[in-house]
């Protein structure tokens, strides 16, 4: 029997699923049978999801959300509630932002809007999700009193299993300094977020809720295909030539991939944790 990717009946929710690899990701799911809640910033991602809609026979609904806020993150997942009537089934944390600067001329807020942006957004996200599926009050009160518990005590006759699953997008450039561009914030702020998604997992793989990375390498989207300037264009050149498989990835291909990933084929829905996937086309083996 044929193997299948089925999202039918399922809600996905895809942070910045409107551009690039968020894009190319929603359209994969949208493709196997799911629902698409989509969040954007300044791109207004309602054509996309009217699109998604009509190509596949699903719903796709957009929502604009800045994810470095939490009042924004617990405020747009309450609302994706209430237009889909249901709770999200599956939340992938694809925003993120970058930045080509010299670390010695990073200002406070250069750093503190990659960090803002790549590692506080997918903890609130994460927080929100958990919250919600545990039946808390999606905000945090800050009293540790009436809306707290003690997630330890769920086990034995206590225990749950609320079937969930998080993927946090990361980069490869968590694993390695990538060069010649000068990024070190974005690096580390990608390595952060790769160690937050194995720290989640662990602390809440018994109550069924997984959480993973995804770490692409270069891929084909708009920076890479229209590079800024000549410099920029040079560097293209380089990382191609570094990649051992000699091209980039297509937005498509990652997608795809992480379809799988989500999928009950893969493990990421009952038994994969706390695991960082690779997909670069050999770039970190050098």
């Amino acid at each position: 029997m044929p193997i299948t990717l089925d999202f039918t009946g399922k809600l996905v929710l895809v942070t910045g699923g409107g551009r690039g690899i968020g894009a190319a990701i929603s359209k994969a799911l949208a493709k196997g049978g799911a629902d698409i809640a989509i969040t954007y910033t300044s791109v207004d991602a309602s054509p996309y999801a009217a699109q998604l809609t009509s190509d596949h026979g699903i719903t796709a609904k957009s929502f604009r959300c800045e994810v470095s806020s939490s009042a924004e993150v617990d405020a747009m997942l309450a609302e994706v509630e209430a237009a889909f009537g249901r709770k999200v089934d599956i939340g992938i944390a694809n925003a993120g932002v970058s930045l080509w600067k010299d670390s010695h001329d990073n200002t406070d807020a250069d750093f503190q809007r990659l960090f803002d942006v790549n590692v506080s957004g997918p903890f609130y996200l994460s927080r929100a999700l958990v919250r919600s599926w545990l039946s808390l009050p999606i905000p945090v009160d800050g009293t540790g009193t009436s809306s707290s518990l003690d997630i330890t005590s769920l086990k034995g006759d206590k225990a749950v299993n609320l079937g969930k699953q998080i993927l946090f997008v990361s980069s490869i450039s968590g694993l390695v300094a990538m060069t010649p561009q000068r990024q070190a914030a974005y690096n580390a702020s990608k390595g952060a977020v790769t160690m937050l998604s194995k720290s989640l997992a662990a602390e809440w793989a018994h109550i069924g809720v997984m959480v993973n990375s995804v770490s692409p390498g270069y891929v084909l989207t708009d920076m890479i295909a229209n590079p800024p300037d000549a410099t920029a264009s040079t560097w293209v050149s380089d990382w191609q030539a570094r990649t051992p498989a000699g091209r980039f990835a297509t937005p498509d291909e990652v997608g795809e991939f992480v379809a799988l990933l989500v999928s009950d084929k893969q493990g990421g829905m009952g038994w994969m944790t706390g695991s960082d996937v690779v997909i670069d086309g050999g770039y970190t083996l050098l």
